[in-house]
């Protein structure tokens, strides 16, 4: 009797242990780089790079332009929506337009891509994002730093001549 007694004992024992579900905690959705990128950008550097110069090994290759051109005004702010979706961007300042003003984005991969490529901020001036008008390759995503440096590459029958770096900060 008193072996039956431990064995349904451990039984009953071994159940209320067994039965306790495992809390994995809450489903959350992954960081995506809209998150890292959304507000307002503004400029700590602007640099005109000559691609032709430098493949050639010319002096002079480039040219900060920074304090030229009223670049010090320069601002960029990206809108997401409440899910962190893109929606609206607009430039600030009264530097040269070099590209859309205003507009809509999105990114062309929401996370870091893994294969080594630049994550690109592709702008529209439709808000089906339809008509893409620019694209800004990015070099440096914000992260522990709140920096984002993004170029704008200009090209003539598939050649780039010269690249516009923009290197920001996070208000």
């Amino acid at each position: 009797m008193k072996k039956t007694s431990l064995i349904l004992m451990f039984i009953l024992v071994m159940q209320l242990i067994g039965c306790n579900k495992t809390d994995d905690g809450v489903f959350t959705e992954p960081i995506t780089m809209y998150e890292k990128m959304v507000g307002t950008w503004t400029i700590s550097k602007v640099a005109q790079k000559d691609l032709i110069a430098i493949a050639a090994s010319s002096k002079p290759d480039q040219i900060l332009l920074t304090n030229k051109f009223d670049f010090k005004t320069f601002t960029i702010t990206l809108n997401v929506d409440e899910k962190f979706a893109p929606t609206t961007f607009e430039v600030g300042g009264t530097s040269p337009q070099l590209f859309l003003q205003s507009g809509y984005w999105k990114l062309n991969n929401p996370f870091p891509n893994t294969d080594g490529k630049p994550l690109v901020i592709e702008l529209y001036s439709d808000e089906a994002k339809t008509v893409l008008i620019d694209e800004l390759s990015i070099s440096t995503v914000p992260g522990a730093k709140k920096t984002l440096v993004f170029d704008l590459i200009r090209e003539s029958n598939g050649v780039a001549y010269v690249d516009y770096e923009y290197s920001l900060k996070a208000n």
